[in-house]
C-alpha cells in the first residue's frame, strides 16, 4: 500500500495546492479536511478536489503563514510527512520498487486469470494447445472470415498496428527492459 504523504504542489503569497493522492481513496474526508482548513484564522478560499486529489488554499498572507496551514494539514489527516517539490519520499520510493518488481494487484490478478484459463484449455485439450495459440488461431480465423464475407482485405486500424508495433518492440527488447531502471523524479 502506498505511504500518505502530503506533497507540496505550488505555493506561492497567499496561495497554496498541495496534493493528497490518497484522498482519491477516501474522497469521504474531503469535506472534513476543508471544514478544518477553513476554520484558521486568514484563511479566503478552500477548494477539495477528492478526485484529483488536490487542495487548493488562498489566505492572508499577512494573518496566515504557510508553516501554519501544513501543520493543521498535517494535524488533521494524521499524515506524518510533507514532500516538497523537489523532494524525494524514500517509503514511496521503495513501495513503488516493490510493485514494479512484483507487479500491481490488478495486474497480478490479472495474470492469475488468465493462467488459470489457459491451465484450462491445456487440461481440456491434453496438452496439445495452450491459450496463446487457441487466441491466435481464433483471431486468425476471424479474420479469414472477413476477407471471406466482404472479398477485401481490409487495412488494420492505426491503433491496431500500434499495438504491433509495441508488443513487437516489448517482446524483442525484453532483457533491455527488464535491465532499465525507472526514472525517479
Amino acid at each position: 500500500m502506498m505511504p500518505r504523504i502530503i506533497y507540496l504542489a505550488h505555493s506561492s503569497q497567499g496561495r497554496t495546492r498541495v496534493r493528497l493522492p490518497w484522498l482519491r481513496q477516501e474522497p469521504e474526508l474531503a469535506g472534513d479536511v476543508a471544514d478544518a482548513l477553513e476554520k484558521l484564522s486568514g484563511m479566503a478560499l478552500v477548494e477539495v478536489k477528492p478526485y484529483t486529489g488536490s487542495v487548493l488554499c488562498t489566505y492572508d498572507p499577512g494573518e496566515l503563514h504557510e508553516e501554519t496551514l501544513l501543520g493543521e494539514l498535517l494535524r488533521i489527516t494524521g499524515v506524518e510527512r510533507v514532500v516538497r517539490p523537489g523532494e524525494v519520499a524514500p517509503e514511496e520510493e521503495e513501495e513503488l520498487q516493490r510493485i514494479l518488481q512484483g507487479g500491481n494487484s490488478l495486474a497480478v490478478e490479472a495474470s492469475r486469470f488468465f493462467k488459470g484459463v489457459n491451465l484450462d484449455v491445456l487440461r481440456a485439450t491434453g496438452g496439445h494447445m495452450d491459450l496463446p495459440t487457441l487466441a491466435a488461431i481464433g483471431f486468425m480465423a476471424a479474420g479469414a472470415a472477413e476477407v471471406l464475407v466482404t472479398k477485401k482485405l481490409p487495412m488494420p486500424p492505426w491503433f491496431n498496428l500500434g499495438w504491433w508495433a509495441f508488443r513487437t518492440f516489448t517482446t524483442m527488447e525484453e532483457k533491455a527492459i527488464k535491465k532499465t531502471e525507472a526514472p525517479w523524479r
